[in-house]
């Protein structure tokens, strides 16, 4: 009996100690979080970023390319989230001229500026090798 309760113990552990390495995953995360019609007839974005990596940023730029419903190529657009610290997290909204309901996916395209900071504005690559993704819309949001 005691050899079973060691056992039991012993895979609780171990799950734990699995779920914890899981959730200490060092990412920059960036979702689309809302897409609402705005009262121009277009349509209006809102995204949610957050910086879980132990590095602070002086200026985080994505470029995201958007796509109509057709598949067809729409817009780029810039979404600054600024200086991100940290652990710190920011809300942006971006207005676009297309319709809500014309939207299918957007994607990140590039990065147009990733500076470390305190390292005299050069840019890292962590912004886009360190970056997931995700959405909270029907509009398909990735890399």
């Amino acid at each position: 009996m005691n050899r079973t309760l060691l056992a039991c113990s012993l895979a609780l552990v171990l799950t734990g100690t699995s779920a914890l390495a899981q959730d200490t995953t060092a990412e920059i995360s960036l979702e689309l979080n809302r897409a609402t019609p705005s009262s121009e007839g277009g349509c209006q974005l809102v995204f949610f970023g957050q910086n879980g990596l132990d590095q602070d940023f002086e200026e985080v730029t994505w470029r995201l390319a958007v796509f109509g419903s057709d598949g067809v190529f729409r817009n780029l657009l810039g979404l600054p989230l600024g200086a991100l610290s940290s652990g710190k997290r920011r809300v942006v909204q971006h207005n676009l001229p297309t319709a809500r309901s014309e939207l299918s996916e957007i994607i990140v395209n590039d990065v147009a500026s990733c500076a470390l900071a305190g390292d005299s504005g050069t840019d890292s690559d962590a912004c886009l090798n360190q970056l997931t993704v995700t959405s909270r819309t029907d509009i398909a949001f990735g890399l």
